[in-house]
């Protein structure tokens, strides 16, 4: 094995099983009522794109392009999102409404209280800021924009049907990130070693791979529900908190490595 690489592989599974002070003394409650409820707002038959793209999403640094802002025609807004926008723009939420959004071209029996976003044909979203450039509440901004492109609800679908990760050749953020994995990948081709070590390790049913599947898919649920959903199902498990994504990031990176690559094989 490439030493360096096999350092680098050392370190990055030490990350991986530091991830044990997350979980209490006694070890996690009620898996499995906890995997059902996971089950139910994800179901198993999106896996592994879920996971995977969870992983490419927490390890895709957004570069603020602005282009999501400029094209998309219709951006969905919930009612969580209009209370945590209309709070950082410090007005009520009944003026965030009227200003900033209009009904969902949906019945509200399909989409419950979600609304969209107010924004004319041809002009960007009303928060993009072109001197920035990008958007001025990216901190706060809706769940829809949070997730994309990889854990938006349509990319899901396509990755399902076509039995492959998608990819997003116009997204900067896309291309900077497939070129890390494309390196990676051709260094973990020219070394077997390493490439099989790595597979043992995260397909694995070790506790330290088996929580880190279980993190990965509740940082899915957070990127694709919202936080409140997934520090729920973490206080279930009785989980001290949700990791970050610099938590994550390295694992995340090696198991899109490897997932993607695995996908590509099955193909």
């Amino acid at each position: 094995m490439d030493e360096g690489l096999g350092e680098e592989i050392g370190r990055i599974i030490g990350s991986v099983q530091s991830l044990r002070h997350l979980v209490p003394e006694g070890g996690l409650r009620k898996q499995e009522k906890v995997a059902e409820e996971m089950d139910d707002l994800i179901s198993p038959e999106y896996e592994p794109y879920f996971l995977g793209n969870a992983a490419l999403h927490i390890c895709a640094s957004c570069q603020r392009c602005g282009r999501c802002c400029r094209e998309e025609r219709e951006i969905a807004v919930s009612g969580s999102d209009c209370r945590r926008i209309a709070k950082h723009l410090n007005i009520s939420l009944k003026a965030f409404m009227r200003d900033y959004t209009r009904p969902h071209s949906l019945s509200s029996r399909d989409v419950g209280d979600a609304r969209m976003m107010r924004k004319n044909v041809g002009e960007p979203c009303p928060f993009f800021d072109p001197s920035l450039p990008g958007c001025r509440i990216h901190a706060f901004k809706p769940q829809v924009c949070s997730a994309a492109f990889y854990l938006s609800k349509m990319n899901l679908l396509i990755c399902e049907e076509m039995v492959q990760f998608s990819s997003f050749p116009n997204c900067p953020a896309d291309l900077d990130l497939r070129a890390k994995m494309a390196d990676l990948a051709s260094r973990l081709k020219n070394d077997p070693l390493a490439s099989g070590e790595l597979e043992r390790f995260f397909y694995s049913d070790l506790p330290e791979a088996e929580l880190f599947r279980k993190l990965l898919r509740l940082k899915g649920i957070e990127i694709y529900f919202g936080q409140e959903m997934a520090a729920l199902l973490a206080g279930k498990l009785g989980l001290k908190r949700l990791p970050g994504n610099s938590e994550l990031h390295d694992a995340a990176f090696l198991y899109a490595v490897l997932l993607t690559g695995r996908t590509s094989e099955q193909k």
